[in-house]
């Protein structure tokens, strides 16, 4: 029947992970855009951890999540977990990795088109290895509000001349 499958499903991924233990995070980051050049160099192109924003939701065009994986063997699942400052995670399956033997290396770029930032305060980004996420590294982004840009003096009026004061 369907229940004595999945137990047995569970009980071959509780094998798979006991013999075949998670891979190392090496590193998580979030930048502007992530690619592979020419030689097959993985390039990180705007790094950050602040957002600002006039108003909610705040929103980038475009960001990237690039992740270093290593010391695994095997095939892992992966996703990637947004947790917002109220606590609401947003679980992104993807593609998984596959590491040929402990000394390979797997680098992976997550590309988010439009996320909206719909709250104020810290975002913390992680991966999810095996359906778990995983604690550290984690990357942690700060939304803060802004003031709308003031257009300078007033219509018609002068600044004053360098080294015055003004009431």
């Amino acid at each position: 029947n369907g229940s004595s499958r999945r137990r047995r499903g569970q009980a071959r991924q509780l094998i798979n992970k006991m013999t075949n233990p998670l891979p190392t995070v090496d590193w998580l980051h979030v930048c502007d855009h992530a690619f592979r050049d020419e030689q097959g160099k993985l390039c990180l192109i705007g790094l950050f951890d602040t957002l600002a924003s006039q108003e909610l939701p705040g929103r980038l065009p475009m960001l990237s999540v690039a992740i270093g994986l290593s010391d695994g063997n095997g095939e892992y699942e992966i996703g990637l977990q947004v947790t917002a400052p109220s606590g609401k995670a947003v679980n992104m399956k993807l593609p998984p990795v596959q590491l040929a033997d402990p000394r390979a290396k797997a680098r992976a770029v997550i590309r988010l088109n439009g996320m909206p930032f719909e709250e104020f305060g810290t975002y913390a980004f992680r991966l999810i290895l095996d359906g778990a996420p995983i604690e550290w590294p984690c990357h942690y982004l700060e939304h803060s509000q802004i003031q709308a840009p003031t257009n300078g003096p007033a219509p018609g009026s002068m600044p004053p001349p360098p080294g015055s004061f003004s009431n």
